[in-house]
């Protein structure tokens, strides 16, 4: 299972950001549930931190840009983000020590690509209907994306002692 780690982990993702964006919250679940129960089998003993971490800031800072009008989600009216964005912070999350643990050891770069690829994700995102997204936003998400990066890349060290110990 070690040797197909990283390669189900980058598949993993990729096809839960497609049910997630694509099919909502009837296709997020069943896909994000499947690649979390694989992720256990493959959690590393650091990693709960950075999971709750990423996810809990993810989520934290899509709300904020929901409640302040610069992102919003057809046929959704709840006080928080849709469920489906909430578990596609959490597969992201499953990725920071696996497939894009060689990211997070070079935090300048981590930076550039959440500062680049992040808005590229969302606006993915808002040609396919699911999300409508401010050109603000966008500019928004790639300065929060580069310091979530930044932060990640910084709490790295932790997670790996704690592996260590």
């Amino acid at each position: 299972m070690q040797k197909l780690a990283l390669p189900i982990n980058v598949i993993g993702f990729q096809l839960c950001w497609i049910a997630c964006v694509v099919g909502g919250n009837s296709w997020a679940i069943p896909v994000c549930a499947a690649f979390f129960v694989w992720h256990w089998q493959v959690l590393k003993p650091g990693e709960p931190m950075l999971l709750a971490a990423f996810a809990i800031t993810g989520v934290l800072f899509d709300t904020a840009l929901y409640k302040a009008g610069l992102l919003s989600f057809p046929g959704h009216s709840s006080a928080l983000i849709p469920l489906w964005l909430m578990l596609l912070w959490l597969a992201f999350a499953c990725t920071l020590r696996h497939s894009l643990d060689w990211l997070l050891r070079k935090p300048w770069l981590a930076v550039l690509l959440g500062l680049t690829a992040a808005p590229w994700s969302y606006y993915a995102g808002d040609l396919l209907g699911a999300v409508d997204a401010a050109p603000a936003a966008l500019i928004m998400i790639g300065i929060g994306w580069a310091m979530l990066m930044f932060s990640m890349a910084r709490l790295r060290p932790i997670t790996v002692k704690a592996e260590k110990s």
